[in-house]
C-alpha cells in the first residue's frame, strides 16, 4: 500500500516539530492501523461486552491510547498531554456548555409543571398509542430539537418525555438514538456543513446538496424501520405504516428541498417541524388498531420539594407503575387498575407555557445565528506548545491548536432563551426556588457525562495531534474503488470518537478530499459522504450515551443501550457506503458540481 504524502520540509525538522508518522510500527501501514484501532476496540468492548459505564470505558481507551501516542508514534510526552487538555477544555466549552444549559431548561420545565403540561397537550392531541408517540416525540419532535440545538438534544429530552408515558427507559433512548442520526449533519443549524465547507474549501451549497441527496433516502424509511423493530412487524409495520409514512416522506422531501435550494442551516429544523405538524393532522382523522400492550400511560407528577432528591426529576419504572393511569382520549375515562381517571386537554394558555421553552430556544437561536452574535467577543487561544509545534504529514503543514472562546456561544443563547421562559413560570405562579433547585437537578444529573464528554473529546485530541488518526484515515483510503463505501465508515470512526459530526468532519474532511483526489473520485461526494457516514454513529457514541441516561436515572448503565444501537448503527453506516457507491459508479450525474474549485487552488 502507498503512504505517499507531501514531502516535509527542512524546516519542520529545524523547528523541532513533531512529525507526525503515517507508519510507525515496523514502517507497515497496515501494522500501523491494527495498533492504532486499539483504543477504539478498547472502548467498544468496555461498553459492549463488559457494560462499563462510558467514563470508565472512556478514561480506560484514553488511558491505552497514551501509551500508544508516547511509545507507539514517538510523540513527546509534553505534548501528547498539552492535546488532551485542549480536548477537555473544548468538550467543556462549547459542548457540555450547550449541554447543561438545555437540561437546565428542561429541569425548570420539570420543576414548574410546565413539562406535565406539555406530556398532557401530547396525550390529548394525539392517539394514546407508544407507537404514535414513537413518531411524534421521537422522530418529529426530536429532529426538530436536533435541527436547533444538536449534540444529541433528543437524547436527554425527548427519551425523558417517552419514559414519562409508559415508555420502557432502554427502549425510549434507544429509539429516539436511531431517529437522532439523518437530522445531525444539518443539526445546530447547519453548523457540520459549514464547518466541513470551511476546512476543504469546497462550496458550501454543494456539499448541503449533496447531503441532501443522500440522507432523505435514509429519512424516509427510518420510522418505519424503527416502528418494525420496536412494535414487530404486524403491529409496527402492517398497521402502522401510514404515519411512519407520512412522518418519513415530508421530513425527507422538506430535507431535500431546503438542503439543495436553500442552505445547510434550515433543512433539519423546517423538516422537522413540517414532519411535527404533518403528523398531529393526520392523525387526527388516522388512528392505529388498539393493542393494550402499547397504550399510553400517563401519570401525573407532583412538584418537587426540597426533602426529594433532586435527580429524580423524571418518572421511573417505580412511580410509573404506582398509581398510573392508562389514557383513552382527551376528555374520556378508562377503568384502569380499578382507577379512574380523565385527562383534560389544556387550555390555550396552557398550551402556549407548554411550548413556550422549546419556541423560546428556536427563535433565540435562530436569530442568534443569523446575525452572527456568537463571533462578538470571540477570542482564539494559541494553546501552548501544541499550537503549530506538530508537523500534519499527510496534508504538509503545520497543524494549528487554536480554542476558539465564544462568550456568547450556543450555550448562551439558550441560557438568554431560558429568562422569558424563566418569567413566564414564575408570573404563573412558581416559586423562584425552583431555579436553585433546577440547577442542582442539572448538576446530579451531567457531573459523570461532563466526565465521559471530556475523557472521549481528550481520546479525540489524541488521536488527532499524534497523527493516530491520519494512519487509520491513510490506510482505509488507499483501498482504490472501494474507498467510497469506505468512506462512509471514516465519518463513523470520527463520530463515535467525537459523538459530534462537526468534529467527525474536522477529523477526516481534508483526508476524504485528497484520497479522493488520489483514486479519481469526486470530492464532494466524499467529503458529503464523511458526514453523512458520521451521523450514524452518533447513537453509539459514548458522550451521546452519557448524555442521553442522565435524565432517565440510568447512569452507568450506557453499555445496554450501546448493545441495543450497535447493530442499528452498523447497518446504516453500511447503507450510507452502499448509497455513496451507487452515487459515485452508477449516477455521477447525481453529484453537484464543485470539484472544480480545487483544480482552482481553493482547497
Amino acid at each position: 500500500m502507498s503512504t505517499s504524502h507531501p514531502e516535509i520540509p527542512q524546516s519542520a525538522y529545524d523547528e523541532g516539530l513533531f512529525i507526525q508518522p503515517i507508519a510507525p510500527i515496523g514502517g507497515s501501514l497496515v501494522g500501523s492501523f491494527f495498533v492504532g484501532v486499539i483504543p477504539l476496540i478498547v472502548v467498544l468492548i468496555m461498553l459492549g461486552a463488559f457494560r462499563l459505564p462510558a467514563h470508565a470505558s472512556s478514561l480506560t481507551g484514553l488511558i491505552v491510547s497514551i501509551f500508544i501516542a508516547i511509545f507507539g508514534w514517538d510523540m513527546p510526552a509534553q505534548q501528547a498531554f498539552q492535546s488532551i487538555g485542549n480536548g477537555i477544555v473544548f468538550a467543556n466549552w462549547p459542548i457540555m456548555w450547550i449541554v447543561v444549559r438545555r437540561l437546565f431548561v428542561y429541569n425548570m420545565a420539570v420543576r414548574s409543571g410546565v413539562f406535565d403540561i406539555f406530556r398532557r397537550w401530547i396525550v390529548t392531541n394525539t392517539p394514546p398509542d407508544m407507537r404514535v408517540l414513537l413518531l411524534v416525540i421521537g422522530y418529529a419532535f426530536g429532529a426538530l430539537l436536533e435541527g436547533v440545538a444538536g449534540f444529541g438534544t433528543p437524547g436527554a429530552i425527548c427519551s425523558a418525555l417517552m419514559v414519562s408515558l409508559g415508555f420502557d427507559k432502554v427502549k425510549a433512548l434507544t429509539y429516539t438514538l436511531i431517529f437522532d442520526t439523518t437530522p445531525v449533519a444539518f443539526g445546530a443549524l447547519g453548523i457540520p456543513v459549514i464547518t466541513l465547507a470551511n476546512l476543504t474549501g469546497l462550496p458550501v451549497m454543494s456539499l448541503s446538496a449533496m447531503m441532501g441527496r443522500q440522507l432523505p433516502f435514509v429519512s424516509v424509511f427510518l420510522p418505519i424501520y424503527a416502528l418494525t423493530f420496536f412494535a414487530g412487524f404486524r403491529a409496527g409495520f402492517i398497521e402502522c405504516w401510514p404515519p411512519a409514512l407520512v412522518a418519513g416522506v415530508s421530513f425527507a422531501l422538506i430535507q431535500a428541498i431546503f438542503a439543495n435550494w436553500v442552505g445547510p442551516e434550515l433543512p433539519d429544523l423546517i423538516a422537522g417541524l413540517a414532519s411535527l405538524l404533518s403528523l398531529i393532522v393526520f392523525l387526527r382523522y388516522w388512528k392505529p388498531p388498539y393493542r393494550e400492550e402499547f397504550a399510553c400511560v400517563y401519570a401525573p407528577t407532583k412538584q418537587h420539594n426540597d426533602e426529594e432528591s433532586a435527580g429524580a426529576v423524571a418518572p421511573t419504572d417505580d412511580n410509573l407503575n404506582n398509581g398510573k393511569h392508562q389514557v383513552a382520549s382527551a376528555g374520556s375515562t378508562q377503568d384502569h387498575s380499578n382507577e379512574k381517571v380523565e385527562i383534560a386537554k389544556p387550555t390555550l394558555y396552557e398550551s402556549i407555557l407548554a411550548w413556550s421553552p422549546w419556541v423560546c430556544i428556536v427563535v433565540v437561536v435562530i436569530i442568534w445565528s443569523f446575525v452572527h452574535v456568537p463571533s462578538y467577543g470571540a477570542i482564539k487561544v494559541e494553546w501552548p506548545q501544541l499550537h503549530e509545534r506538530v508537523w500534519l504529514t499527510l496534508y504538509g503543514r503545520k497543524y494549528a491548536a487554536i480554542w476558539n472562546f465564544e462568550p456568547l456561544a450556543t450555550g448562551t443563547a439558550i441560557l438568554i432563551s431560558n429568562i422569558p421562559f424563566t418569567c413566564l413560570v414564575l408570573y404563573n405562579g412558581s416559586s423562584p426556588k425552583i431555579i436553585p433547585r433546577a440547577l442542582r437537578d442539572t448538576f446530579l444529573q451531567l457531573w459523570i457525562p461532563i466526565l465521559t464528554v471530556s475523557f472521549i473529546m481528550a481520546l479525540a485530541y489524541l488521536f488527532n495531534f499524534s497523527g493516530i488518526a491520519y494512519t487509520i484515515g491513510m490506510t482505509l483510503s488507499s483501498v482504490g474503488n472501494a474507498f467510497p463505501f469506505l468512506s462512509a465508515w471514516l465519518g463513523w470512526v470520527a463520530c463515535f470518537l467525537s459523538g459530534s459530526d462537526t468534529s467527525a468532519n474536522s477529523l477526516f474532511g481534508n483526508l476524504q478530499v485528497v484520497a479522493a483526489q488520489q483514486i479519481g473520485l469526486s470530492a464532494v461526494l466524499m467529503a458529503s459522504t464523511n458526514s453523512s457516514g458520521a451521523v450514524t454513529a452518533k447513537m453509539i457514541s459514548p458522550q451521546t450515551l452519557s448524555t442521553g441516561v442522565s435524565t432517565i436515572g440510568m447512569q452507568g448503565r450506557e453499555g445496554y443501550v450501546f448493545r441495543r444501537t450497535v447493530l442499528h448503527s452498523i447497518f446504516m453506516c453500511s447503507i450510507m457506503g452502499m448509497i455513496a457507491c451507487i452515487q459515485q459508479f452508477a449516477t455521477p450525474g447525481i453529484i453537484p458540481a464543485g470539484d472544480e474549485v480545487l483544480a482552482t487552488g481553493g482547497a
